[in-house]
């Protein structure tokens, strides 16, 4: 039982860990993103960032 918990906290921290590293790509593409086609200027990134507003991080 101790090496089943072992195992779900080990998978529970690299899960924590990925989406980490996940949610700095993200940002970083849509930094990117933005300084390529800033607000405005492009309408389907436009809807891009209408659409994942929700997966965007407040800034």
């Amino acid at each position: 039982m101790r090496r089943i918990e072992k195992v779900r906290e080990d998978v529970r921290r690299q899960h924590a860990q990925r989406i980490g590293e996940l949610s700095q790509a993200l940002d970083e593409a849509w930094r990117l993103l933005d300084a390529v086609r800033p607000p405005g200027t492009d309408r389907a990134v436009d809807t891009l960032r209408a659409t994942h507003t929700d997966l965007r991080k407040a800034g």
